[in-house]
């Protein structure tokens, strides 16, 4: 009996090693964040954010999130349902092409944010880099760029 036990756990080994390799990589995407404009002023950059929504007829993502001034700071509600990140910001990942507001850092950086950042208007996030060409191109502002970035894919929680 201990022979074949020997025996299994020499076969089935290889799988095990195979299993801890680190797939990090693999919970990051390419991503192609078209952004508008930026701004350390949330309500100017909301108004440029629903203007161009009409301009462009794109929809509003807003997750859930509205802005505390408490704590100056787009964020779930503190009553959200998500009990981690009820009363925090939690960043737009998938693919889309949405308008929101985002914070420049967590998409430099991936770090957390804190409340004093940037404020990018976000016209799409977009995984192939031709897309997003083309939808900055639709945009008419002289700010407009494409930050070419890896966004975790991975539970957040």
């Amino acid at each position: 009996m201990k022979i074949q036990i020997a025996i299994l756990t020499l076969l089935l080994l290889p799988y095990y090693l195979l299993a801890q390799v680190d797939d990090s990589e693999d919970l990051y995407m390419d991503a192609f964040i078209v952004i508008a404009d930026s701004s350390m002023d949330y309500f100017e950059i909301r108004t440029k954010m629903l203007d161009l929504s009409i301009d462009l007829n794109i929809g509003i993502d807003t997750m859930g999130r509205g802005f505390d001034k408490s704590k100056n700071l787009i964020c779930l509600s503190e009553n959200d349902s998500d009990e981690i990140y009820a009363g925090n910001y939690f960043p737009r990942r998938y693919p889309s092409e949405k308008l929101s507001l985002e914070y420049l850092d967590y998409y430099r950086k991936g770090t957390e944010i804190k409340g004093i950042d940037t404020i990018i208007l976000v016209v799409g996030i977009l995984d192939n880099k031709k897309q997003a060409k083309a939808l900055l191109n639709r945009i008419k502002l002289s700010k407009a760029y494409i930050l070419e970035t890896k966004i975790y894919m991975g539970c957040m929680h």
